[in-house]
């Protein structure tokens, strides 16, 4: 779990600023632009999740290696790295909620979580074992972004669109894929080889995504 939430240090970086802008929209009664920072917000957080989670599925053995000096762990982190997409976001609605005053709901949700969580790790744990423990994981984070989810549709008449903040996310870490493949990088340091196949990974899901929203790049470039 700390592999696969090391990420997330970067969207609790602004996630937590989200918290007073929120109230000042609120306080101020700009529901329009509370709803379009929210689906700013959203899209940024659903590209930049799954491009994290496909790094965690694609590299998860060099990863394991690299931290771990052992490739078992790499099966834990590909089963585990679907879940990054729901942790992320969920952090971040977590703080919209509590932006917009619903501090209970956000309380009650954990409260919720926490009990269901401990349920199957007391009932399902002991029969499964290791499956058992990240049944419970996906359990807990399922409901909890669910829940919240639901919460701040509520109060916020967000807007996702699918196309553009999963499918063109998806596809582009599809492509990337393939470029690392076509283009492979052979160091003779292992550690090296791997940053620098996850840096073209990465280099190359932001140009597919860069391509893909070309039209809106294109009308900014023309407004210069």
């Amino acid at each position: 779990m700390p592999v696969i939430m090391f990420a997330n240090v970067l969207i609790g970086s602004f996630s937590s600023l989200l918290v007073p802008e929120f109230s000042r929209l609120l306080a101020g009664e700009n529901y329009n632009r509370l709803k379009t920072v929210c689906d700013t917000i959203f899209k940024v957080t659903f590209i930049f999740s799954i491009g994290v989670t496909g790094i965690f599925v694609i590299f998860s053995n060099e990863i394991s290696l690299m931290v771990y000096q052992s490739i078992e762990a790499g099966k834990w982190i590909r089963i585990l790295s679907p879940l990054i997409f729901f942790m992320y976001i969920d952090n971040i609605i977590d703080n919209m909620l509590k932006g917009i005053n619903e501090q209970v709901s956000v309380m009650v949700c954990n409260i919720i979580d926490l009990l269901v969580t401990i349920s199957i790790i007391f009932f399902v744990v002991p029969l499964m074992g290791m499956y058992g423990y990240i049944l419970s994981i996906f359990v807990s984070e399922l409901l909890n972004f669910t829940i919240s989810s639901i919460q701040l549709k509520k109060k916020i008449n967000y807007s996702v669109n699918f196309k553009k903040f999963i499918i063109r996310p998806i596809f582009a870490c599809l492509a990337s894929y393939l470029v690392i493949k076509l283009l492979p990088i052979t160091f003779s340091n292992f550690s090296l080889n791997t940053i620098m196949q996850i840096s073209l990974f990465v280099l190359s899901y932001l140009s597919f995504m860069i391509v893909f929203d070309r039209k809106r790049v294109y009308m900014k470039m023309k407004s210069f």
